[in-house]
């Protein structure tokens, strides 16, 4: 793999050919989406172009979902066919590098004022609403201690893995 590419994002996909053999017509990219399926009307196969004259050769595709995809490079004249695989994310570097890049160009008015908008949407409980639940789950304040010694003795321990 060569790193991360983005959903929605042109990926391009250089080929080179046995011997870099130049001058072929019918090296031909075939695209496995993340299902590992053929899709041949969403995704039909590319013919790749010469870079040049050097036998290098390259095409493109643009994944419409996260997972990981597969391209089949052929030539019906020239060698095996090859295969790459390319991850496909929701983020790549480039867009996790402008988000925080966003991020250090705001203002600190404009970060206190998203703060004051995330805290204003925050319905926190009052605290008669929060002594009803504590109340729910510890019980009455009159429990004797022989009910609380009870109490403690019926708690169980989960199975656990460290």
């Amino acid at each position: 793999m060569n790193g991360l590419f983005k959903v929605g994002e042109l990926i391009e996909v250089t080929y080179q050919a046995a011997k870099l053999t130049t001058g072929l017509t019918d090296v031909t990219m075939v695209i496995y989406d993340e299902t590992k399926a053929l899709d041949g009307v969403n995704f039909p196969d590319v013919v790749l172009t010469e870079i040049g004259v050097t036998g290098r050769y390259y095409g493109s595709f643009t994944p419409d979902a996260e997972g990981f995809w597969n391209v089949m490079i052929n030539s019906a004249t020239k060698s095996s066919p090859v295969p790459k695989q390319f991850m496909v994310t929701a983020h790549n570097l480039d867009s996790v590098g402008d988000a925080i890049a966003a991020l250090n160009n705001l203002s600190a008015a404009a970060v206190n004022a998203e703060v004051d908008t995330a805290l204003a949407d925050y319905d926190a409980p009052t605290k008669a609403e929060l002594d009803a639940t504590e109340l729910a789950i510890r019980g009455a304040d009159s429990d004797t201690l022989e009910t609380l010694s009870d109490q403690i003795d019926n708690v169980e321990s989960p199975a656990m893995l460290g």
